[in-house]
């Protein structure tokens, strides 16, 4: 995983920061899957979502080349073609989805309140997150690692102490940070697009989140560069609210349904199409006989 994606549309970033967390529903880009009959994952969906006559999730809309606004202003990225891929299997339509941008400190609060009926936005499993949502099986893997400019004398975590560090409210860099380093000064934002601002006007040293999209922005910034050792390196997983375990039982089947047919390399190798970079990363999804587990103990670790 520790590779340039430099594959994503080139213009996705500038569209990023100008689309910032909008919802959207009925212009979300066009899924792989064809229009037919809902699919058996082995679990039934839920009577509350079957009712809706659609799947609603709540997706990262500034995270190329996982989930963002594209050209056209549409979602687009990895996670939002899973997201299609679930609405055709709970009912023969891959556009029977309404997908809610929201970010690393609202997620939880929208999949709580019923604005969203699952989490799908880069969300590391943590032990803590567990005694509030639900985590499905894992469909990803990613660490947190720091995004500095090309002449910064930073290379590693040890080196922040005492300084501001820019970083996202609720994300998992956020949470490492205010556990491990206590004496960093977080300067805190809701948004990529805000944090990359931050980190050009100097107003942090580093800027420190998931390296799957620290990557791509040092791939689409020759000015900046990744850089120290990865942590909290943990899965991610889908949320579903705390108890409801008709439908963890149906998103896991939806899931594994996926990992059988080899849907999730296959949907990855379109997000990032670079040969070297797919080869690189074909061990962080899950693939037939190939599983992601998740931590047993705290993925806090200092």
């Amino acid at each position: 995983m520790r590779s340039k994606f430099g594959t994503v549309i080139g213009a996705a970033m500038v569209l990023v920061l100008a689309a910032g967390c909008s919802s959207s529903s009925d212009e979300s880009s066009s899924s792989t899957a064809a229009s037919g009959d809902p699919v058996d994952v082995g679990a039934p969906l839920p009577d509350a979502v079957k009712s809706k006559g659609k799947l609603t999730v709540g997706v990262k809309c500034d995270y190329p080349p996982f989930g963002y606004i594209d050209e056209s202003s549409k979602n687009a990225g990895f996670e939002i073609a899973i997201a299609h891929q679930m609405a055709s299997y709970a009912f023969g339509d891959p556009d029977a989805l309404t997908l809610t941008c929201v970010t690393g400190s609202n997620r939880v609060s929208f999949l709580t309140s019923k604005r969203i009926d699952l989490i799908e936005a880069t969300m590391n499993y943590t032990p803590e997150r567990a005694e509030t949502i639900d985590f499905s099986t894992p469909y990803f893997d990613s660490g947190v690692k720091l995004l500095v400019p090309k002449d910064s004398p930073i290379t590693s975590f040890d080196q922040l102490a005492g300084k501001p560090v820019i970083s996202i409210s609720g994300a998992t860099a956020s949470l490492w940070l205010t556990q491990c380093m206590k004496d960093v000064k977080q300067a805190l934002f809701t948004e990529t697009s805000q944090a990359l601002t931050a980190l050009n006007q100097n107003r942090g040293v580093a800027f420190a989140q998931d390296d799957t999209l620290l990557l791509d922005l040092a791939a689409k910034n020759p000015d900046l560069k990744v850089v120290g050792e990865a942590k909290a390196d943990s899965p991610w997983g889908m949320g579903v609210r705390k108890g409801d375990t008709e439908m963890l039982a149906w998103v896991n089947g939806a899931l594994a349904h996926m990992q059988e047919t080899d849907f999730f390399w296959t949907e990855f190798q379109k997000s990032v199409t670079d040969p070297a970079v797919q080869k690189q990363f074909a061990k962080y999804v899950p693939r037939p006989g190939s599983e992601l587990t998740y931590p047993s103990g705290s993925t806090m670790q200092c």
